[in-house]
């Protein structure tokens, strides 16, 4: 599948405003979870016995996410900003899904922990196996959102698409100085609306022991 090149544009505060001001007026209309994932992620039982039915949404060079009752669940390397700035675009812009649940340090099944392992799991093209290093067995990052889907490249193409990166990524950098990864593999889409996915910090210190 080619990949969709995402360019930033110089635009007006004038223009900015008014994009900002027209994607914010649009609420999503998510469901509330059907569980309490707070909970979940501390009972070692029960999200062991719901990891048994996962079901793999996708990996990167960072995390895999699994859809888990209903949830889609993203495990890996997720730095404690990350949950913060996707909640705040949530909030602010309805351009990311709700954050419904985050911990650092999860306790799984050590089969998921091999598969999330960059080293033998599933490996990101970013990564050989000895670039990476081995984390089967460790706790693990968990961060817990609704489900969305992988939006039709004729949508990524729309100059809609451009226009949502525009308005996050300096929305992200000018209030957390973090620059996001700009890729269409971080764009989701739920009700129809492209969302953005990762707000991953490349420069953190998880991300420099993983």
């Amino acid at each position: 599948m080619t990949g969709l090149k995402l360019v930033m544009k110089t635009v007006s505060a004038e223009r900015k405003n008014d994009m900002i001001s027209t994607l914010s007026t649009i609420e999503l209309s998510v469901p509330v979870p059907s569980i309490d994932w707070n909970a979940v992620l501390d009972d070692t039982h029960i999200l062991a016995g719901l990891l048994r039915k996962r079901k793999l949404l996708g990996y990167g060079a960072f995390g895999v996410v699994y859809e888990v009752a209903g949830a889609a669940i993203k495990i890996g390397c997720v730095d404690e900003n990350e949950p913060i700035i996707q909640q705040w675009v949530y909030e602010t812009h309805a351009l990311a899904l709700p954050v419904w649940a985050y911990q650092l340090e999860v306790i799984l099944p050590r089969v998921v922990t091999r598969e999330v392992c960059p080293r033998h799991g599933y490996l990101s093209d970013l990564w050989t196996p000895t670039s990476v290093n081995c984390h089967c067995g460790e706790a693990l990052a968990a961060l817990v959102m609704p489900v969305a889907e992988t939006p039709d490249m004729l949508l990524l193409k729309k100059s809609e698409a451009e226009q949502i990166w525009q308005t996050v990524y300096e929305a992200v950098f000018n209030k957390f100085s973090v620059s996001l990864d700009l890729h269409w593999r971080n764009m989701i889409s739920l009700q129809s609306r492209l969302l953005v996915c990762d707000f991953g910090d490349t420069n953190s210190k998880l991300a420099e022991l993983w």
